[in-house]
């Protein structure tokens, strides 16, 4: 009986100790957050080696890697450039909105469906409930 409970003390002993080195390990990365926080800023990169290519620089300098978008002369892409795959875009100013004239039961369906959305927010309002 007397192991036994040593035992169970032994043990409670070991998890008030771990407990207590947990709040000091926390406490130590707490106040290391808490710190300066220009002191946690971390630069990440890997090496790389520049080779110095002066025909390709000049080339692109000179836009010899661009091509006309969409036949257009003065609209130049680069030829790897997603929007060269696309047929064409519309300006702005040439799309017209229609609005389109609903006949008498599709404005019957809408007013129904109206109806449904806003049926428990007139029943709460019935009720006195603000919400």
């Amino acid at each position: 009986m007397w192991h036994e409970a040593r035992r169970s003390e032994r043990k409670v002993h070991d998890l008030m100790d771990a407990a207590r080195k947990r709040a000091q390990r926390r406490a130590v990365f707490l106040a290391k957050r808490r710190g300066d926080p220009q002191q946690s800023i971390q630069a990440v990169g890997s090496r790389c080696r520049m080779y110095r290519d002066d025909g390709l620089y000049q080339a692109t300098q000179d836009q010899q890697g661009l091509i006309p978008w969409n036949g257009k002369q003065n609209i130049l892409i680069d030829r790897f450039d997603g929007r060269a795959l696309l047929d064409f875009i519309r300006d702005a100013d040439s799309r017209h909105i229609r609005v389109q004239e609903k006949t008498e039961e599709e404005e019957e369906l809408e007013e129904f469906v109206n109806f449904e959305r806003y049926r428990d927010l007139i029943k709460h309002r019935r009720r006195g409930c603000r919400r």
